[in-house]
């Protein structure tokens, strides 16, 4: 009678019993009895892997030394400086702040500092200069001013109050080219160009529309 060739043997070295109906393991894929069908029972070589990967994850990650940073890193990032761990973020002198970092002085701060003198000194003779310059306007034409109401013409009558000032320039053949005048500041345009001529001693044709006058007042 030929013996049958059904079932197979447990792939666990010190078993190796024969089973009709064998288990298949989703890991290593290999092939093994009931007892020995869990992955533990035959020392899968997936757990194996698994466990592994746990020691790995169960390391100590390195803390930053940071100020308020709690990140970690898995390996360490040292400062060759300071010779103290951080993150990746702060792994730089200047991200955390390096107590060894030494900060680059500027050049030339001497002549930098020269020059904005010199400029600040200019700005400052310039700002002088114009202050001077304005004053100095203001007082010539106050002069001019106090010259022209000495030597102006007008209304005697007329109340101080009331009075504006103008220098006439008069027109071509006259014997004075400008004469200083004073009205009264509420006379019309008309007004005014009559006392103008009389003071002037012109010909007055204010009454006629074509009449033409070469007057005028500054």
């Amino acid at each position: 009678m030929a013996e049958l060739d059904i079932g197979q043997h447990c792939q666990v070295a010190h078993c190796r019993q024969r089973d009709f109906l064998p288990f298949i393991c989703d890991g290593c894929s290999g092939i093994f009895c009931l007892e020995h069908r869990s992955r533990e029972s035959h020392g899968c070589s997936e757990v194996t892997i698994i466990n592994e990967k746990l020691e790995i994850d169960k390391c100590t990650p390195y803390p930053c030394s940071f100020k308020d940073c709690a990140e970690r890193e898995l390996v360490p990032v040292i400062c060759p400086y300071c010779e103290k761990n951080f993150c990746l973020r702060h792994r730089h002198q200047s991200d955390h702040e390096c107590e060894k970092l030494e900060i680059p002085k500027p050049r030339m701060a001497a002549t930098q500092k020269l020059v904005k003198d010199i400029i600040d000194s200019k700005t400052g003779q310039a700002v002088s200069k114009r202050r001077k310059g304005a004053k100095n306007n203001e007082t010539a034409a106050k002069v001019a001013l106090l010259k022209l109401k000495m030597r102006a013409d007008g209304d005697n009558s007329l109340p101080q109050s009331e009075r504006i000032y103008f220098q006439v320039f008069l027109p071509k053949g006259s014997k004075e080219k400008s004469k200083p005048m004073f009205f009264c500041h509420r006379w019309s345009i008309g007004k005014v160009i009559d006392f103008a001529a009389s003071l002037a001693s012109l010909k007055n044709d204010n009454n006629k529309s074509m009449a033409k006058y070469d007057l005028f007042f500054s």
